[in-house]
C-alpha cells in the first residue's frame, strides 16, 4: 500500500521523493497557514475556557444533533445544513462546543470556525475557507486530500482571494470528493464535519452573512462530498432569508433554542443553577473561617426565580454564576446583590456583562428611537412575558403596515416575530425589561416609562378606543385594560376632554362575556382605572385643566348612577355599599384584607351571606361599581391609581347621597344574620390587648395610622409561633414557608376567628345609629335582645353593652313606646 507524507517543499508518493523548488515564492502550505484565522479554532488559546454544555443538561438537543450528524434514526433526515438558532446567549456557542467535543470522542473528522464580532481576525468572511482547509488537512494526514489542496493552492496561487465557493469548493469540497471515490464507506454517513458558530457576529461587510451560506449551498450543491455543516446563529433577518433560498430552503435542517422549544431549557438552567451553587458553596465552606453558608442556600425560592428570569437564556444564568464565585466576596452577600436585597458598592453590578451584550445588540439597530418606542408599549400594555400583535401595535403608534418588522430585522436575538399573518412581537429576554428601565444600566437606551413616549401612546391608545365608539362597535374589554395603563402624563389635554366616555363604555359597560365569577364587570373597570388616574394627572400639572377632570367624571356618574340601585335593594349589596363608605374612618370600621385576616374561616364557619361578601365568595354577588376590591386580595397595597379610583367613588357616593337609612338597615341586618352563628372567642384571645381608652374593649390588633389613605383605623392580626420567635403579620402570610403544626394552625385559627367576631360586633354599633325603619332589622335586634339577656358574659364586655345601647336606641326610635 502506498503512503504518501506531505512536506513543506515536497511530496513523497510511495518510494518516490518529488523536490518542488519554489525559487522564493512561499509554499502551498505556508499560504494555507498564513491565510488562517487561528483565534477561529474550537480549541484555539483565544477561546480559552469556552463555553460548552454542563453535564445533564442539554442533552435532549445534543443527542438529536448527533442523531442527524451520523444519520440514525428512521425518520432523521440528513441534509448538508443543519441551521441551530436561538436568541442571544441561548447556549449555542455552548452547544457548538459540546457537539465537537462529542465528535472528536467518536473519532469523527471535522473543522469548526468561530466568528467573534469583537475580534477582527475572526469578523469577517476571508479567513472562513482558509481555516476550514487546514483544518481538513490535518484530519487526513497522508491522504489524496491533503493532495488536492496543495495543488490547488499551488495552481492557483491567489486562491484565498477568489469568492467563498470557489474556495470551498478547490479546497474543501474536491479534495473530499476525491478521496471518497478512491475509498468506499457505508451510507448514509458524515464524512466530514463543519461547524460554523456565531455566524450573525461576521460583520465586515454587512453582506458576509448571505454571502456564505450562498456561496457554500451553491458549492455543495448537485455534489455528495458527505459532507455536513453545522450552523449556530441567532435568528437574524439576513441569515433567514438566505436559509429561505433556493439552494437552502429545502437542504437544512432547522432546530431553535426558543424558550417555547422542546428542548426544556427552563429546566436545564434549574439544573445548571442547583449544580453550580452547591459547588460554590462546598468551595466556600472550605476555605472560610468565618460563618459557613447553610444546608439550604439559596433558598428553592431563589433557583425558581433565577431560573424564570433567565427567559430560557443561559447566559443570564452564568452571569449571575461568575459574579457570585468571585473568590474576593461572600456568595450570600453576591447574590443578595443580584435580587436587590443589597446595595451594590463602588460601581459593581452583577450584570455588567449581560449589558454589554444588550448594548452591542441594539446598537445594530437602524431606528433605535422607533425600537425603544415600541418596546416602551409593549412593557406598559403586556409587561415582558406576554405577546402583543404587531397590527396593534402599528395601529397604536400610526405606523405603517409591516414597519415592526422591518424595525426589528436586526435585533431577532432579543425580539422575536411570529409569521403573518397575526404576527405577534414576543421579547425573549425577561431581563430585557430591567435593563432598559434602569437608566445607570442603559444609558442612552433608557426607556423612562414616564418619560417622552407615554403621553404619545395614551394619546394614541385612547384615539384607538374611541374609533370604536364612533363606528358604534362593541369594544375589546381586555384591550382596553391594557391600552389604558396607568400613565404619567397625557399629550393632548383637549383630547382628554373630548374622549367619548359614555359613547365607549354605554354599550358594554358590563360585558355579559365576563360575567362569571371573579370576571365580572372587572376589565371595564380596569380601563376607568387608568382613564381616571390620566384626568387627576392633568388637573395636578396644570390646575386650570381641573375642568377636563370635573366634565369626565359628571358623565361617569350619569353610568354609575344606573348600577348604584342595586346596592340599594340588596341585602348584600347594601353591607359593601356601607362598609366601603367608612372602612378606616372609625375603630368599629376598621381597614383589612379581609380574605387574608381571616384566612382560616372556611373550616368552621357556616355558608353565609356575610361570609361570602368578606372573604371573596363572590359568586351570585355581582359587585359591578367594583366597591368590593378595596378589600380583596391584593389591594393591601393600593397603588396611586386605585387610589384616585377609590377617590372618585367616595365623591361620587356623597354627591348623589348614598350610603342612605336604608342602605344601613340592610347591611345591619346581614351582620345580625351573622352573628349568632360566629363561635364566640374565648376571652383569653384578648389577652395582650391594650385599649386606647374605655369606650372599646382591648384589641391586640387594632391599631391607628393617619399616613394610610383609607383611613386612619386599620386591622391586622400578628401571630407568634411556638418557638416564640419574631411575631408574623398574618395578612400576606405565605402557608409554603411555614413550619408550623397543628397548634399552630389552631392558634392562628384562634385569632382568626376572635378577631372576626370582634369586628363584626363594631360593625354593628357604627350601622345602627344610621339606620332606618325596617321591620326585619327590628325582628333581628329584638331576638339579639334576648340573647343579650341569655348570654350577659361576653369576651368584649364593652362592645356587647354598647351594641345593646344601640339597639335599645333604635327599637326606641322606629317602635311605638308601648312595643319597645
Amino acid at each position: 500500500m502506498s503512503t504518501m507524507v506531505s512536506l513543506s517543499h515536497g511530496v513523497i508518493t510511495g518510494g518516490e521523493f518529488i523536490q518542488i523548488n519554489y525559487h522564493g515564492q512561499k509554499a502551498p502550505i505556508d499560504k494555507l497557514t498564513d491565510a488562517i484565522a487561528a483565534n477561529a479554532f474550537h480549541d484555539s488559546a483565544a477561546r480559552f475556557d469556552p463555553p460548552k454544555c454542563h453535564p445533564r443538561t442539554r442533552v435532549k438537543i445534543l443527542d438529536e444533533i448527533m442523531g442527524r450528524i451520523v444519520g440514525q434514526g428512521e425518520n432523521t433526515a440528513v441534509k448538508p445544513f443543519l441551521w441551530l438558532n436561538g436568541a442571544a446567549g441561548a447556549g449555542k456557542s455552548a452547544i457548538a462546543q459540546s457537539t465537537i467535543e462529542r465528535c472528536m470522542e467518536r473519532g469523527l473528522r471535522l473543522a469548526s470556525f468561530f466568528f467573534s464580532k469583537t475580534d477582527p481576525t475572526r469578523n469577517r468572511p476571508e479567513p472562513l475557507i482558509a481555516t476550514l482547509a487546514y483544518q481538513l488537512y490535518q484530519a487526513f494526514p497522508g491522504t489524496e486530500v491533503q493532495t488536492e489542496i496543495i495543488s490547488a493552492i499551488s495552481k492557483e496561487p491567489l486562491i484565498f482571494t477568489k469568492q467563498i465557493q470557489q474556495q470551498f469548493t478547490a479546497l474543501v469540497v474536491q479534495p473530499l470528493k476525491t478521496y471518497l471515490s478512491r475509498h468506499n464507506f457505508p451510507e448514509p454517513q458524515t464524512s466530514f464535519l463543519i461547524v460554523i458558530d456565531g455566524l450573525d457576529e461576521c460583520i465586515e461587510p454587512a453582506s458576509s452573512q448571505k454571502a456564505i451560506l450562498s456561496d457554500l449551498a451553491k458549492s455543495l450543491h448537485g455534489s455528495n462530498p458527505c459532507i455536513q455543516i453545522i450552523v449556530a446563529s441567532r435568528p437574524e433577518h439576513d441569515i433567514k432569508l438566505s436559509f429561505s433560498s433556493e439552494y437552502l430552503h429545502d437542504n437544512h435542517t432547522f432546530l431553535s433554542l426558543d424558550l417555547n422549544g422542546p428542548y426544556e431549557a427552563q429546566a436545564d438552567i434549574r439544573l445548571y443553577l442547583l449544580d453550580r451553587f452547591a459547588q460554590i458553596k462546598d468551595e466556600f465552606n472550605k476555605r472560610t473561617k468565618g460563618t459557613k453558608l447553610g444546608q439550604s442556600w439559596p433558598v428553592e425560592r431563589v433557583i425558581r426565580e433565577l431560573a424564570w428570569k433567565s427567559s430560557g437564556q443561559f447566559i443570564y444564568a452564568a452571569t449571575i454564576i461568575r459574579y457570585v464565585e468571585s473568590t474576593r466576596h461572600r456568595p450570600d452577600h453576591r447574590l443578595d446583590m443580584v435580587l436587590n436585597l443589597r446595595q451594590l458598592r463602588n460601581g459593581d453590578h452583577p450584570f455588567a456583562k449581560l449589558d454589554e451584550l444588550y448594548s452591542m445588540i441594539l446598537q445594530s439597530s437602524s431606528d433605535i428611537e422607533k425600537v425603544l418606542e415600541v418596546l416602551s408599549l409593549v412593557f406598559n400594555l403586556r409587561g415582558v412575558s406576554s405577546e402583543l400583535e404587531v397590527n396593534e401595535i402599528e395601529k397604536l403608534l400610526g405606523y405603517e403596515e409591516g414597519e415592526v418588522e422591518t424595525l426589528f430585522c436586526d435585533l431577532g436575538a432579543l425580539v422575536q416575530l411570529s409569521e403573518s399573518p397575526e404576527s405577534t412581537l414576543k421579547i425573549l429576554h425577561a431581563s430585557l425589561h430591567d435593563y432598559l428601565l434602569d437608566k445607570a444600566r442603559s444609558k442612552q437606551f433608557h426607556i423612562d416609562q414616564s418619560g417622552q413616549y407615554i403621553g404619545r401612546h395614551m394619546t394614541n391608545a385612547l384615539a384607538y378606543l374611541a374609533s370604536y365608539a364612533s363606528l358604534g362597535l362593541a369594544y375589546d374589554p381586555l384591550l382596553a385594560e391594557s391600552y389604558s395603563r396607568p400613565a404619567s402624563h397625557a399629550a393632548n389635554f383637549l383630547f382628554i376632554f373630548s374622549f367619548p366616555l359614555e359613547e365607549f363604555l354605554a354599550p358594554n359597560f358590563f360585558s355579559e362575556s365576563y360575567d362569571t365569577d371573579y370576571f365580572v364587570g372587572f376589565y371595564p373597570w380596569e380601563f376607568i382605572c387608568a382613564f381616571l388616574h390620566i384626568l387627576r394627572i392633568l388637573a395636578r400639572k396644570d390646575p386650570t385643566c381641573s375642568y377636563i377632570e370635573d366634565h369626565q367624571h359628571r358623565i361617569l356618574d350619569s353610568l354609575m348612577i344606573h348600577t348604584l340601585q342595586e346596592y340599594v335593594d340588596d341585602e348584600a349589596m347594601a353591607l359593601i355599599l356601607a362598609l366601603f363608605c367608612h372602612l378606616g374612618s372609625h375603630r368599629f370600621v376598621p381597614w383589612c384584607d379581609m380574605c387574608l385576616t381571616f384566612e382560616v374561616h372556611g373550616i368552621v364557619l357556616p355558608d353565609l351571606t356575610f361570609t361570602r361578601i368578606l372573604f371573596g365568595h363572590i359568586v351570585h354577588i355581582e359587585d359591578d361599581l367594583w366597591l368590593k376590591a378595596l378589600w380583596s386580595p391584593g389591594h393591601s397595597d393600593l397603588t396611586e391609581t386605585d387610589s384616585n379610583f377609590y377617590d372618585y367613588m367616595h365623591g361620587f357616593l356623597r354627591r348623589v347621597s348614598a350610603p342612605n337609612p336604608t342602605v344601613y338597615a340592610k347591611a345591619a341586618k346581614v351582620c345580625f344574620d351573622a352573628l349568632p352563628l360566629l363561635p364566640v372567642p374565648s376571652s383569653s384571645w384578648k389577652s395582650n390587648g391594650v385599649a386606647d381608652d374605655t369606650e372599646d374593649d382591648p384589641c391586640p390588633h387594632l391599631l391607628f395610622d393617619d399616613e394610610n389613605f383609607r383611613g386612619p383605623w386599620m386591622f391586622r392580626i400578628l401571630w407568634s409561633d411556638l418557638s416564640g420567635q419574631n411575631a408574623i403579620e398574618m395578612v400576606g402570610y405565605d402557608d409554603e414557608q411555614s413550619d408550623s403544626d397543628d397548634e399552630d394552625d389552631r392558634l392562628r385559627q384562634r385569632e382568626s376567628l376572635g378577631a372576626l367576631y370582634f369586628t363584626v360586633l363594631g360593625y354593628l354599633i357604627f350601622f345602627l345609629p344610621r339606620c332606618g325603619r325596617s321591620d326585619d332589622l327590628i325582628t333581628a335586634c329584638q331576638k339579639q335582645q334576648t340573647s343579650y339577656i341569655e348570654q350577659p358574659n361576653n369576651p368584649f364586655p364593652i362592645r356587647w353593652r354598647r351594641l345593646h345601647v344601640e339597639i335599645n336606641k333604635y327599637l326606641a326610635s322606629a317602635l311605638p313606646t308601648s312595643n319597645v
